[in-house]
């Protein structure tokens, strides 16, 4: 029975550290400076606007400049138009030009005139949404922003993912006039299901904290958990926190520390802080030592002085409760994981054939991370 009463003290013990660990997740909800090791801007976005239309613009911008364009560039370009009149879906881009044109907005005249015969002659959703974005921001003021607004809802209807998400924001925000959040939510929805991540994000965050929309803890976490998978630091945030609580979820702290992981291996401090906090939750807390000595390492010495000042005395702790030196040389790592296999999830426009995609570990097929 001691020993029953020893493991149960050294649970609760872990337990109040990996409390103290989760205060740093506070920050996170917060307005900051951001630098490298402070917490994640919350409207980051995670899903460029990249497509034919928009590079073709580019390119256009920069001939209009003085800029030398390559043969490959010049070749695509010319395959472009053609396909405009032909009809027929536009040719993919060359890859350096699609990633220059990353949420680039419309704005020449040929531009504009090549994305509309593509409207035209086969109603490109993807066309109507960047010449949709391009006059509602105004870069052509002798249209009106109601013509880009109604484009914008033309793309949605017509199936384009980035539409779809883009119309929802509009329409919980205001801008077609009286905010109208269940509508936004559920066209944010059908382009979560299309594969568009900040739109899972964002409809979680609609059902979380119940603006607009019925509170749903198990809807929301469902959304930022698929979010997380694809990559979304601020979705990864939330299903930690809500694994932590046991709100929407089970408390699945393999489940927490793989989100946790995933997020520090991309750069992210705060991967590291919910990682540690992630193993001294779970109930083999004592044989992970190492590791949550090595992220707690990880996280001081990359993160920002608010990281530092409530990591420092709970590295501390940790290191009086597994009996370790307070500062051991630093040469603790994370256990070998069996390699997961990238995932790659697409979302493809009906009408110009284009695919957007991203890649990351597939964390959910029960390998070990």
């Amino acid at each position: 029975m001691a020993g029953s009463k020893d493991a149960s003290t050294m649970l609760s013990r872990f337990a109040r550290i990996a409390a103290g660990a989760g205060l740093a997740l506070v920050l996170a909800a917060q307005p900051a400076t951001l630098t490298a090791g402070s917490a994640p801007d919350p409207q980051r976005l995670h899903q460029p606007r990249t497509d034919c239309h928009v590079a073709y613009d580019r390119l256009i911008n920069d001939l209009d400049k003085g800029a030398a364009i390559s043969a490959d560039e010049e070749a695509w370009a010319r395959a472009h138009e053609n396909a405009s009149n032909a009809p027929a879906p536009c040719p993919a881009p060359p890859q350096p030009l699609l990633d220059k044109a990353v949420n680039h907005v419309i704005s020449t005249p040929d531009g504009l005139k090549i994305a509309r015969r593509f409207i035209d002659r086969q109603k490109d959703a993807s066309a109507m949404l960047e010449v949709g974005l391009s006059v509602y921001s105004g870069f052509f003021s002798d249209l009106p922003k109601s013509q880009g607004l109604d484009l914008i809802r033309a793309s949605a209807t017509g199936g384009d993912p980035m539409g779809m998400y883009m119309y929802g924001t509009l329409l919980a925000q205001g801008g077609y006039g009286t905010k109208d959040i269940k509508g936004g939510v559920r066209m944010m929805e059908q382009a979560a299901a299309a594969g568009h991540v900040d739109a899972m994000h964002r409809a979680g965050i609609y059902y979380h904290e119940g603006v607009g929309v019925k509170k749903d803890e198990k809807k929301a976490f469902d959304l930022f958990r698929q979010a997380a998978e694809r990559g979304h630091v601020y979705s990864t945030i939330m299903a930690f926190t809500m694994i932590s609580e046991g709100r929407g979820t089970k408390k699945d702290f393999d489940l927490a520390y793989r989100l946790s992981r995933s997020m520090a291996e991309q750069g992210e401090v705060y991967g590291a802080v919910m990682a540690a906090s992630s193993l001294l939750q779970s109930k083999d807390a004592m044989k992970y030592e190492t590791e949550v000595l090595y992220w707690m390492d990880h996280a001081i010495r990359n993160g920002d002085d608010s990281i530092r000042s409530q990591m420092t005395p709970l590295r501390t702790q940790a290191a009086a409760i597994y009996s370790r030196p307070a500062a051991p040389p630093r040469d603790y790592r994370p256990r070998p994981f069996k390699a997961c296999p990238m995932k790659t999830v697409c979302t493809v426009n009906h009408y110009s054939g284009l695919r957007s995609c991203t890649t990351n570990k597939d964390y959910w097929n029960d390998c070990d991370g």
